[in-house]
């Protein structure tokens, strides 16, 4: 007892002044919930992306290794063809049929990854898939076609994963011969 007179409220405007407001109240509440959950998903989204992306990353450093790795053996099997090519080696039956086999399993570990060689001599000069060190006059070889091969080229998943070394044919002039009528 204050001594003030209560203020005098309605009924009716006060209920109706409580609905509006649990109205109001609610339909922030909905908007707010909307707004999160879009929130929610796009940062989701955003997440999956970062995820691929990553485990992409991984992958082609993963093969890029590989690829290294890949090209490092090809280096050996080199040195073991150009190896075979000794007089010496050949006079040695025992370290020759050691060395054989080693070489037959860097070949067989090589194909079981994917990793094959292609043909060069005699095909059109593809800079893609060769590498010219030198050209040549050739009776036997049409102009721009790889008349020898230096070093093999190999293939991996279907990509050059080295150039062929080749030399290249010059086509020779011809010589006409000119009929007298």
């Amino acid at each position: 007892e204050t001594g003030r007179p209560a203020a005098k409220v309605e009924p009716s405007q006060s209920g109706s002044a409580l609905k509006k407001t649990h109205a109001d109240q609610m339909e922030e509440l909905r908007a707010a919930l909307k707004e999160k959950e879009a929130l929610c998903v796009k940062t989701l989204a955003e997440f999956e992306n970062y995820r691929k992306r990553t485990a992409k990353d991984g992958n082609a450093k993963a093969k890029a290794l590989i690829r290294e790795l890949l090209l490092d053996l090809v280096a050996v099997q080199d040195s073991f063809d150009r190896a075979f090519q000794s007089e010496a080696l050949k006079a040695e039956p025992q370290v020759y049929q050691g060395m054989r086999s080693i070489q037959r399993q860097i070949h067989q570990l090589l194909e079981q990854r994917g990793v094959l060689t292609f043909e060069s001599v005699g095909q059109r000069f593809d800079p893609s898939m060769h590498e010219a060190v030198d050209t040549e006059p050739s009776h036997k070889h049409p102009d721009a076609t790889v008349s020898r091969e230096i070093e093999k080229g190999y293939l991996w998943e279907g990509k050059v994963l080295r150039a062929a070394k080749v030399v290249v044919a010059k086509g020779l002039p011809s010589v006409r011969v000119g009929k007298r009528v």
